[in-house]
């Protein structure tokens, strides 16, 4: 860790905070609310006319210059760096994770959050998250932060405005509408701990459409080397941790003469194999039982290095994947007439990310012998000597389109007719792996499937402003959508799924019974026919090849097969009133409600009255009420999947992930699956102290009934009826899945929570100064768990990692300060406070992270009136890292992949911006 530490960063933000409240003594103009508060929202409310400080709830708006405030290439990281309430983890392992990150919203899943564009419903990504609560939400890491004009943050529930999946929070990304004009960016960033690059272009142009309408097109390009922050990969295999008959598998012996003591050193080797890892790097193989070193075989170490990676000596990598990616979005209008016009936006993305999975050492069941059919042995060290780690790639692809027409009628009836279609999919591909039930034949690379979710809908909103008997200021909206929604997954190819014929004992039968023995009697005798070992009478030696047994699929993702593919749809219809009213000069009420009616699921009501009184002109007091839901998407209900579950010294087994009506989950207690339903209230005060001081404060309080979770892992033994029922399936190597895990409605949670934000602005003789905060306090409880057939379906330390596993409270902490040469300062801190995680394999064995602060910086110079402009920066400059895990982690892991906090070291990157009018 740097020399400046943890002190040096409170104590620079300290410094910052002190010397902006030093210059108000300074100031020599009051200087307006912050512009973003001033700017006519699209979320929250249907009116055309509200600003964010004039809403009953709580509403952030963050403009083009806070977008670009932050140097991340994802979109998501960006608002993670500006709200607080927003976090998104780094998974190294897990499947498609890796390529579409879901966030979190107060302490709630992705698939809690909705996602708009341009005010309406975004479709989601092609990724059930198969861990945690399952999660299947957008992939908003598709979306260019250089095509929006702003983002709208919406911190209350609203389901009864939007309909399922707004229990969190509503995220509205409003694109750009300019019909002259754009911009240019080129970034290039470096991580000081692995010198990994990161380069950003990016664009945006409007253009005219005749007269009276415009196209503004925005393009972005980046490509991220992969980071890795592993540390020492220790394993020693032979003399070490393994029994002599275990050792005999491990080095590519056994003993087939009947004497323990004298294995056939000619032809299978010596009597104990060592390899030796340290940092990750194989230093050295040596035979024999007195640790002598002894014929080092260089295939050994020519084989550590995965040709996609050949720059580094880790045989376990752990960080950021590769990745580049092409985004594109394109919004144009067209005005018809003064109340009526054409509208439409489309994009497409195109990101390739690869990482690597988790490394097989020698000694794991993927690696044992194996007899081919003519009775030689088949060794797959000799095509991965020292072990592999596999190559997992996921290219996803990301199209859409809106479009629609909107105007008003001559007796103030405003209307928007439109339709939408939006699908996302991941085509996965492997390299470096094998399935091993195929033996020798394996390919070494894979094709195992796709995955697909497409949504399309038709709306129709109306709006009309109202008069009542009580007030003249009343704004009544109301609307319908139909939605039709689908989910499923493609077969790979045929090999990345094969059942071979290595995957059972004995295959070619060199152990056999024979019908009539030598002395006439009949049945019973068993015959060796192994060539060299034939033998009456007696069974092949105990540690042959023959009987292993080999795993199913190709090693770190099986592909998609006959029995595990799947296709769901579904279709649903809503209708919506939402009437808000200006009761009195003080008091703003909302009332909304809305019915949908799913086709699996049937129907739901949900409601939101929320208010705002004003208390004098300066100071506000809001508060709302309502209920929501969140139907389980098509994904959630299908998805099907098997994955290796990486064991740190044992043979790895198949976790089986399955739907809630399948066989191999009802077997353990699930039950179909039903709609989540929450019930939520906040209450706040938003206020405007002075002229350059703006803040706000709310409690929200979220319930959450029949919570959807993925069950903790129920084991299946050999031999049980459980391991029965799935051998029925005939799932493809159902011999092998040793747990079992499934998404069911299987708790209720509670989660209260604080937002605090608060903007000071100073203008004085040496320029401009603006001073921001952003808090958030969070805290969940599960209040109920469901019993199944071998216990708690969530286990308690998965509740424990619920309640406690998360840094509350979090914070940002923003100083800028402008000089009247043009020259722009920004020091920005990310605070997150302390946890604790419980350890999964030693219950009530807990670790305790420390809160710590991570200190970005930038300097901006507009070198000729913001047509150009350089700026120069760093992301955690202080190298600021979570404390390293006790526990949780394996081969060569440091920091807990789960952490919020970033754990990849200082960035630093050069950028250029050009626009024009």
């Amino acid at each position: 860790m740097n020399s400046l530490s943890r002190p040096a960063g409170f104590t620079v933000l300290a410094g910052v905070f002190v010397f902006a409240t030093i210059s108000t003594d300074v100031a020599v103009a009051q200087v307006e609310v912050d512009q973003t508060l001033e700017e006519i929202i699209v979320v929250g409310t249907r009116r055309r006319d509200r600003t964010a400080v004039d809403t009953p709830v709580p509403i952030d708006v963050f403009s083009e210059e806070d977008l670009a405030s932050v140097a991340s290439l994802e979109l998501l990281e960006v608002l993670q760096t500006l709200v607080p309430s927003i976090n998104v983890s780094r998974h190294v392992f897990g499947d498609g994770v890796s390529f579409i990150r879901p966030p979190r919203m107060r302490g709630l899943d992705s698939d809690k959050t909705l996602i708009l564009i341009n005010g309406k419903r975004r479709h989601r990504g092609a990724l059930v998250q198969l861990g945690g609560f399952g999660t299947h939400g957008p992939d908003m890491a598709s979306i260019p932060s250089i095509a929006l004009r702003n983002v709208e943050v919406l911190r209350d529930g609203a389901s009864a405005m939007y309909g399922s999946d707004a229990i969190a929070g509503v995220l509205n990304f409003n694109l750009k509408n300019a019909a002259e004009g754009g911009e240019f960016q080129v970034q290039y960033g470096q991580y000081t701990l692995g010198d990994e690059n990161a380069f950003r272009i990016a664009g945006n142009i409007g253009l005219p459409l005749g007269e009276n309408g415009f196209v503004n097109i925005s393009m972005e390009w980046n490509d991220a080397e992969a980071t890795s922050r592993g540390g020492q990969f220790d394993r020693t295999i032979g003399s070490s941790g393994f029994t002599p008959s275990e050792a005999a598998l491990v080095s590519g012996f056994f003993d087939h003469d009947g004497d323990p003591g004298t294995p056939d050193q000619e032809r299978f080797g010596p009597d104990a194999l060592t390899e030796v890892y340290v940092g990750g790097q194989l230093v050295s193989i040596f035979a024999g039982t007195d640790g002598i070193p002894d014929d080092t075989d260089t295939r050994y170490a020519d084989n550590l290095r995965n040709a996609e990676i050949s720059d580094s000596e880790l045989l376990q990598h752990f960080g950021r994947p590769d990745r580049e990616a092409i985004h594109v979005v394109v919004n144009a209008g067209y005005e018809l007439s003064e109340s009526l016009a054409l509208y439409g936006w489309a994009n497409y993305s195109d990101s390739d990310t690869n990482r690597n999975s988790g490394h097989r050492w020698p000694g794991r069941r993927e690696l044992v012998l194996a007899r081919t059919p003519d009775g030689e042995i088949f060794n797959p060290r000799d095509l991965y000597p020292a072990g592999f780690t596999p190559r997992f790639f996921g290219n996803v692809i990301d199209q859409s389109f809106t479009g629609g027409l909107k105007g008003e009628s001559l007796s103030g009836l405003g209307y928007d007719v439109g339709g939408r279609y939006g699908r996302s999919e991941i085509h996965y591909s492997s390299i470096n792996t094998w399935n091993p039930s195929l033996g020798p034949s394996s390919p070494t690379s894979f094709e195992p499937g796709n995955l697909i979710s497409d949504e399309a809908a038709l709306t129709a909103d109306f709006t009309k402003p109202v008069a009542f008997g009580f007030t003249d200021d009343a704004f009544l909206a109301f609307g319908f959508e139909y939605r039709e929604e689908s989910y499923k997954s493609e077969f790979g190819d045929p090999a990345s799924y094969a059942l071979g014929p290595y995957a059972v004992q004995d295959p070619w039968e060199y152990e056999t019974s024979v019908d009539e023995a030598a002395d006439g009697e009949n049945g019973g005798v068993v015959e060796c026919r192994i060539p060299g070992l034939e033998s009456i009478g007696t069974p092949c030696p105990a540690f042959d090849p023959i009987h292993n047994v080999l795993p199913v699929g190709a090693v770190g993702f099986p592909g998609y097969g006959p029995l595990s593919v799947f296709d769901y749809s579904r279709d649903s219809w809503s209708v919506y009133v939402d009437l808000e009213a200006d009761i009195t000069d003080r008091l703003l009420l909302t009332v909304a409600g809305r019915y949908e009616d799913f086709s699996d699921f049937g129907e739901n009501f949900s409601y939101r009255i929320a208010g705002r009184y004003s208390i004098n002109d300066r100071f506000f007091v809001r508060g709302s009420l309502g209920t929501g839901f969140r139907a389980p998407t098509p994904g959630q209900i299908a998805t099907i999947n098997l994955r290796v579950n990486l064991g740190i010294f044992s043979d790895p087994g198949l976790q089986g992930i399955f739907p809630a009506t399948h066989p191999a989950a009802q077997v353990f207690g699930a039950v179909p699956l039903e709609a989540e339903e929450s019930t939520q209230w906040t209450f706040g005060l938003s206020s405007t102290p002075t002229d350059n001081l703006t803040f706000t404060l709310d409690y929200y309080h979220i319930e959450v009934d029949d919570r959807l979770s993925m069950s903790s892992r129920f084991n299946v033994l050999v031999g049980s009826d459980e391991q029965a029922v799935l051998l029925a399936t005939g799932i493809p190597g159902a011999d092998s899945i040793t747990t079992v895990t499934f998404l069911n409605n299987d708790i209720d949670t509670e989660t209260d929570g604080v937002d605090l934000v608060a903007t000071y602005v100073v203008d004085w003789k040496g320029g401009v100064t603006t001073l921001s905060a952003s808090a958030n306090w969070n805290k969940t409880e599960v209040t109920r768990r469901t019993l199944r057939a071998n216990g708690f379906s969530l286990s308690d330390t998965d509740v424990s990692f619920i309640e406690s596993g998360t840094p509350s409270p979090q914070a940002i902490l923003d100083f800028r300060h402008t000089w009247i040469n043009n020259l722009t300062l920004l020091i920005r801190g990310n605070v997150y406070g302390s946890y604790e995680i419980e350890n999964r394999q030693s219950p009530g064995t807990f670790q305790h992270f420390d809160a710590l602060v991570q200190v970005d910086t930038a300097l901006t110079w507009d070198l000729d009136d913001g047509t150009y402009s350089v700026t120069v920066g760093g992301n955690n400059i202080f190298d600021e890292q979570p404390d390293p895990a006790e526990f949780g982690i394996c081969c060569g892991g440091i920091v807990s992949t789960s952490s919020l906090m970033d754990w990849q070291g200082p960035f630093y990157y050069l950028r250029a911006n050009f626009r024009w009018d």
